[in-house]
């Protein structure tokens, strides 16, 4: 079986930035390996093309430049909104303190309607400035991994376009009676 439109993998790999030998980003080990469905356009397109066709067991190595994966970094996505634009969308005071913090990724919508996640970069007394560029735009990745399983999708798996994980459950203990009092 190789990897094609709506089969399953596993797969390892080591994410680094610039060079083969660069700053790790990832690691994705064979104890939690990383699965997906196969050309369900969650991935980076450009990714998957490098991935196409590979076999179980085998192994891959490549590069996207950061034109194939998440583009230059552009000022332009860093944007100051007013702080209440997000508080009124928090109602819970406790999470509003939990969730506005610096580093923080906050969801918006775009006037499309479109879901993005800011980074908060600056909290001000009645301004937010927040970053919308991908955390890796301006940057060349590079893979190295492993194919470590295929399987074909479910038809269920296909129609929601993702992976389904089966919950492996562990021995949870003897199955206790339960005592109702009146």
């Amino acid at each position: 079986m190789k990897l094609t439109n709506d089969t399953v993998a596993e797969i390892v790999f080591t994410l680094t930035s610039d060079s083969f030998e660069g700053e790790i980003i990832e690691k994705v080990k064979e104890t939690d390996p990383f699965e997906f469905l196969f050309g369900s356009q969650v991935l980076l397109q450009n990714f998957e093309n490098k991935l196409e066709g590979l076999h179980q067991g085998e192994d891959f190595k490549f590069f996207l430049t950061k034109a194939e994966a998440y583009g230059n970094y552009l000022p332009e996505m860093v944007i100051t909104i007013e702080k209440q634009l997000i508080t009124e969308q928090i109602e819970d005071p406790e999470m509003l303190e939990e969730e506005l913090q610096v580093d923080n990724y906050i969801p918006m919508l775009d006037p499309d309607g479109n879901e993005l996640s800011g980074r908060i970069l600056e909290i001000g007394e009645d301004m937010v400035t927040l970053d919308f560029n991908h955390p890796l735009a301006d940057r060349d990745l590079y893979f190295v991994g492993k194919v470590l399983s295929l399987r074909p999708a479910s038809a269920d798996e296909i129609m929601k376009g993702h992976a389904i994980h089966v919950t492996q459950w562990q021995d949870a203990g003897p199955d206790e009676k339960v005592n109702c009092h009146a």
